[in-house]
């Protein structure tokens, strides 16, 4: 990896990224600009990466994307005619068309107006996430007592979404990173919170570009030291554009299109090998890809083919017997592939909730390319 990346001293790192951060397009306050790039080179350097102009870019570029470097970002986007008022009420539709029938369950229809009367007006005033969060909290705390008075199956239903109450805001910080996925990383390396004293760290400055550098090393140092070549940062962009997708997306994909050009089968590219639940964890029904795979090997067991897939998420998958062979066999088949592909993938409901649509992750990637080539990178 070191041959393939721009190792800078700390002095330098400071000089180079203080020197482009607050112009356009990344438009760090110039008034907060050396906490900011300060708090970005401590995470690199906590997070065992060598300070390097690659990462300080990248990082710098994914902090402006996805909050304009603010440590709590607004919780709506006033630049689109959203409002507060607007989340709420589709926040309230999505309840009701989701549990519209527990809704009306004796004594349920009684504590939802009593929780609106007393929640309403203070979610009205929030203005950033994290307060959106804190609101939420009390509302799980007071939900817990209160789901001991109503009937058992309803009690079943309240209780398991009470968690996802408490963590109703699903990305955060300045990174605005899936918050299982820091969950993640930080058991990773070692460390040990909890959910609430982790959206805590992530809401400070230091803490939230810590998670975030934290959950885009694996896929910076590998890409870096297998794909990366003098004076081509494509494989950059692929670190930022799987920072968005998920782990290892981009890779993961261009094995999909290898996976349907052997079996014929028309799969999706979604850079998902396997189907998750909400905690990121593999669930048993049996995937696209996964039947896929095995239309391809029928004498491989399918524990074997399980054993590889169930590593997508992980460095090591590359590794694995069974891309081994999927490589081996598209190579001689249709001849040499990338390391990884651009995808187009639809943000879902989440949100939707917050937006009022849904969008393409294109917009995402122009910008992330648009923020990168206006890095300078060679002064």
């Amino acid at each position: 990896m070191l041959g393939a990346v721009r190792p800078l001293s700390d002095e330098d790192a400071y000089q180079w990224l203080a020197g482009f951060i607050s112009g356009q397009p990344l438009n760090c306050p110039i008034r907060q600009q050396e906490a900011w790039v300060q708090a970005i080179i401590q995470a690199v350097e906590r997070n065992g990466i060598p300070v390097c102009k690659e990462i300080l870019g990248l990082v710098a570029s994914i902090i402006s994307i996805e909050s304009g470097f603010h440590v709590d970002p607004p919780c709506i986007d006033p630049s689109r005619g959203h409002d507060m008022a607007g989340l709420l009420e589709r926040a309230d539709k999505e309840l009701h068309e989701k549990f519209g029938t527990l809704l009306a369950v004796p004594p349920v229809p009684h504590l939802y107006r009593m929780y609106k009367d007393r929640y309403y007006a203070q979610l009205l005033g929030c203005s950033t996430e994290g307060q959106v969060e804190m609101v939420a909290r009390r509302m799980a705390d007071e939900l817990r007592k209160d789901s001991a008075r109503l009937p058992g199956f309803v009690k079943t239903v309240v209780d398991r979404e009470i968690g996802k109450l408490s963590n109703v805001v699903r990305t955060k910080g300045s990174m605005q990173l899936n918050f299982p996925r820091a969950k993640q990383v930080m058991r990773a390396r070692g460390e040990e919170f909890t959910d609430e004293e982790l959206s805590d760290y992530m809401y400070t400055m230091h803490g939230g570009v810590d998670v975030g550098v934290a959950a885009l090393k694996e896929t910076f140092v590998q890409y870096a030291a297998r794909y990366a070549t003098p004076d081509n940062l494509s494989w950059l962009f692929f670190v930022g554009m799987d920072y968005h997708y998920g782990p290892f997306s981009s890779r993961n994909m261009m094995e999909q299109i290898r996976i349907r050009d052997l079996s014929g089968r028309k799969i999706a590219l979604d850079g998902d090998f396997l189907h998750y639940d909400e905690e990121g964890r593999p669930q048993e029904k049996n995937s696209e890809t996964f039947q896929a795979v095995r239309s391809i090997f029928p004498e491989t067991r399918p524990d074997e083919i399980m054993s590889g897939l169930v590593l997508e998420k992980d460095p090591h998958y590359i590794y694995t017997n069974i891309h081994r062979a999927i490589t081996d066999n598209h190579r001689k088949r249709f001849g040499e592939t990338p390391f990884a592909v651009i995808g187009e993938l639809r943000i879902g409901d989440n949100a939707r909730v917050k937006h009022g649509f849904t969008w393409k992750t294109r917009t995402y990637l122009n910008k992330l390319d648009r923020y990168l080539n206006a890095i300078p990178w060679d002064q």
